[in-house]
């Protein structure tokens, strides 16, 4: 806990399975805020994501990123990064689904 804090995380344990006691803060510098509204496609809605800040945890962040989410199934979500201004290979592999709303979905994407 003292070295998450240290860190200017916040902790916060918990007894959900898998569930992560140390983040990051909802106003932390690192990571990236949404830009403009969540536009919606014909299988879910894309936003665009810029970082927050110039600090990196990692290096050669992008930005913006594209975050495109997809309803496939009533039991699968797909959900795609991607650099809007730079193609890179991307595995040609195609999953298709009937297609779901989100209403219909046994899942909630906030």
């Amino acid at each position: 806990q003292e070295a998450c804090e240290a860190r200017g995380c916040t902790w916060c344990s918990t007894d959900v399975p898998n569930a992560p006691w140390c983040f990051f803060p909802e106003d932390s510098p690192y990571g990236y805020a949404r830009s403009g509204d969540v536009e919606k496609t014909d299988k879910g809605w894309r936003v665009t994501l810029n970082k927050r800040h110039a600090l990196t945890l990692f290096g050669n962040d992008i930005s913006p990123v594209v975050l495109e989410v997809e309803f496939q199934t009533k039991d699968r979500l797909r959900f795609r990064l991607y650099d809007p201004n730079k193609q890179r290979f991307e595995v040609p592999l195609k999953i298709s689904g009937p297609g779901v709303t989100a209403e219909e979905a046994n899942y909630e994407v906030e």
